[in-house]
């Protein structure tokens, strides 16, 4: 196919090819600082233009945002990735604020990938408050844009993924929504397995999805092998187990956001092991809390170890799980009531366990 260029030539295209081939030899004699600063000039070249325009002009725009993105990434200071963001937001708004009351040209479908380009940057730069702003401003006018599956995004589905991903990363990781965070990132993992060429991003949802998926319910067959030990002390109730492997794996945590979730998983454990005490215990529904004391002390000691059978119960120990069972009772996660005086928990004798 021929294709011609109807728009009218008010000097911004000759400015805009002129920039382009600045920076295709710029990038050819490897001037990294000159590269930055023509791909720069490129983007806000394109913003003028696209400011006339309908949306077939969102894509191209789009490319040349993702290279300047791509250039900012490497090498460049935390500097020049806010200069990179701020370009690349008034993109974003170029599309959000079109009032075009035509729709089918209205560039507001590319709302979502400039978002994505600003979550990559503001990820890099470590920035949660602009990241929460930006989130805010699509909540905010959600009526007024497509959805992600009416946007310019279903025709590519990685910004898909990398939109769905980054919302539930957010509401999970840093908003401890894990509801909302387990439905964003589960829809990011049914897109990458009915595309063969997004399964490589699999594992990478998988290690936000898993946790979130245990606290709010929901149960994945396989799960990365960093999750196999907090799998066996959910299933076993094995404390020491889990405190382990938490410790081993605390930085990873911190680094994936994913400390609040892992730490509320604790709790999780513990309640396998009151469950456990509950069975042992011939299923009534009083029980003293020197019998959990005790499931809680076996639990804790190395395997190596012999539990003490006859360990002194003190009343500082008592005390600390007297408020442990008093938050998972807060929680609905086990239905009764605690008498202090007579120090046990009076179980509901119907569904004790919800």
């Amino acid at each position: 196919k021929t294709y011609y260029l109807t728009m009218a030539n008010d000097g911004k295209l000759d400015e805009f090819f002129n920039v382009t081939m600045q920076l295709k030899l710029g990038r050819k004699a490897g001037d990294s600082k000159a590269i930055f600063d023509l791909s720069e000039q490129q983007l806000k070249i394109m913003n003028r233009i696209a400011e006339q325009e309908t949306n077939w002009i969102v894509y191209p725009l789009f490319i040349v945002a993702e290279q300047f993105y791509q250039i900012s990434k490497t090498g460049t200071t935390v500097a020049d990735l806010e200069r990179c963001s701020r370009t690349i937001h008034r993109s974003f708004n170029l599309c959000l604020n079109d009032r075009n009351p035509v729709l089918p040209k209205n560039r507001r479908i590319g709302c979502y990938m400039f978002a994505n380009l600003e979550f990559q940057l503001y990820h890099k730069l470590q920035n949660r408050d602009m990241m929460k702003n930006l989130v805010k401003v699509l909540q905010s006018r959600n009526k007024e844009i497509p959805s992600l599956i009416q946007s310019l995004a279903r025709y590519h589905k990685s910004h898909m993924v990398k939109y769905n991903y980054y919302m539930g990363e957010y509401y999970g990781c840093y908003e401890s929504d894990f509801k909302k965070g387990y439905e964003y990132l589960n829809e990011a993992l049914m897109d990458c397995s009915t595309d063969p060429s997004l399964r490589g991003k699999t594992k990478q949802i998988m290690i936000l999805l898993v946790p979130m998926a245990i606290l709010t319910r929901n149960r994945y067959l396989k799960v990365p092998e960093i999750y196999n030990s907090m799998m066996t002390s959910l299933k076993t109730g094995n404390l020491n187990l889990y405190e382990q492997q938490f410790r081993q794996n605390e930085i990873f945590y911190l680094n994936h956001g994913l400390y609040v979730a892992m730490s509320l998983i604790r709790e999780l454990v513990a309640l396998k092991l009151i469950k456990q005490c509950y069975t042992h215990y011939g299923r009534k529904n009083i029980i003293p809390l020197n019998i959990i004391h005790i499931g809680y002390s076996k639990s804790k000691q190395k395997s190596k170890q012999k539990p003490k059978k006859h360990a002194a119960v003190e009343e500082e120990s008592l005390d600390h799980i007297e408020c442990q069972l008093a938050n998972l009772i807060n929680k609905d996660l086990i239905k009764g009531y605690l008498s202090h005086s007579n120090r046990c928990i009076v179980l509901s004798k119907t569904n004790p366990f919800p």
